[in-house]
């Protein structure tokens, strides 16, 4: 790498803590695998920074500056530059490093290959006068040439940060509808049934007051930007507590301005909502009201069979059309709603076809038989 690409080199964020502007631009140092190298840089503050230094405290809210020395692997910073120009330069920590500012010893280095990486925060150790000359003295051994740059640094707190996301990483209500809802689009990842939607975070078991989720997620769940904040304020790898998918930092959380909407229009006792496909919300209990009331009516039966009255066997003029055994119980006739509607019908006993005059003597030939048997007098001569 050239002197002008390393100066361009841009290092990543540390959890809440945000490199904000070169003190002293990124320069590289040899690498010393078996015996130890002295460098010196110096420095003086402008009155910009030593009044930015000087507004610390004063508002809790606010991010708190400092001056932090960072450090990278030069070679992984080149791998990881062809493959993308504008990949930020992750943090590395020599095998020995040791530093004296303005004489003092930083007493906080632990001395452990590649672990513990880490912004040094020297901003106790500098002296914050325009006139005054800084002197950082860097003993290290290393196996791998180094970037090293002064950065002067922003540490947020949870909540102003929350409120720079909401401010620089909005989502509007329109841009969350032609996302999720198919009144807009026809997407795969957009909402083709309706569904639940926990005013809660998924954290901090509160109601959710800053929402916000990844930009890569695909889900319409939020969680609390603050309580994700301070969760993560101290881990080094983040991943959404919805669908634990990596975020890398917090560039990759998104303000939801639909979900902001739905929390404004109801109160603290509200725990979950319904959001049907178009993107029209109401409560879980006005939900589930409706829906009760929707399957009382599709469940009421199409056809409704009458039970048929009983038949008297003591008036034969009941009979017609009723099929009856040879005991007098009562019976009821069954519609079978499996038959075409050709079907269904029952015959009528004036419908039933005439007997044929074969039929009709075969009947008068079994009546004759019965009567001779009755007599005793069947099958004599």
């Amino acid at each position: 790498m050239t002197t002008a690409d390393i100066e361009k080199v841009m290092f990543c964020d540390y959890g809440l803590l945000m490199p904000k502007t070169s003190i002293v631009k990124p320069f590289s140092y040899s690498a010393s695998p078996q015996r130890l190298q002295s460098k010196m840089l110096s420095f003086k503050l402008t009155t910009d920074i030593i009044d930015l230094l000087q507004e610390n405290g004063k508002d809790s809210t606010k991010g708190q500056h400092g001056i932090h020395l960072y450090i990278a692997n030069m070679a992984s910073v080149c791998t990881e530059r062809r493959l993308n120009v504008n990949a930020s330069a992750k943090l590395y920590m020599p095998y020995r490093l040791q530093l004296k500012i303005n004489g003092a010893l930083e007493p906080t280095l632990l001395q452990a290959s590649g672990m513990y990486a880490r912004p040094i925060d020297v901003t106790s150790l500098v002296q914050q006068k325009s006139d005054y000359t800084n002197r950082i003295d860097i003993t290290y051994m290393s196996k791998h040439p180094l970037i090293i740059a002064l950065i002067l640094t922003i540490q947020h707190t949870p909540q102003s940060l929350s409120a720079h996301i909401h401010k620089s990483n909005l989502s509007t209500v329109e841009q969350v509808r032609r996302q999720f809802f198919k009144a807009q689009s026809d997407d795969d990842d957009i909402i083709d049934e309706g569904a639940l939607v926990n005013l809660k975070c998924p954290l901090g078991l509160s109601r959710i007051k800053a929402p916000c989720r990844a930009k890569q997620c695909q889900h319409l769940q939020c969680f609390d930007c603050v309580t994700f904040l301070q969760f993560y304020s101290k881990i080094a790898q983040w991943k959404c507590p919805v669908c634990s998918i990596a975020i890398k930092s917090w560039h990759d959380l998104i303000a939801d301005s639909y979900f902001e909407e739905i929390l404004q229009n109801t109160s603290e006792n509200d725990e979950q909502v319904y959001i049907d496909p178009s993107g029209d919300w109401k409560l879980k209990k006005d939900a589930e009201n409706l829906r009760i009331s929707n399957k009382e009516k599709t469940n009421k039966r199409p056809l409704e069979v009458e039970d048929v009255d009983a038949v008297d066997l003591s008036d034969l003029s009941n009979l017609r059309g009723h099929g009856f055994g040879r005991n007098k119980q009562q019976r009821t006739d069954v519609v079978d709603l499996t038959l075409d509607s050709d079907e269904d019908d029952c015959e009528d006993v004036d419908d039933l076809p005439p007997m044929t005059q074969e039929e009709i003597d075969m009947l008068d030939e079994l009546e004759t038989d019965e009567f001779l048997f009755a007599c005793g007098q069947f099958g004599t001569s």
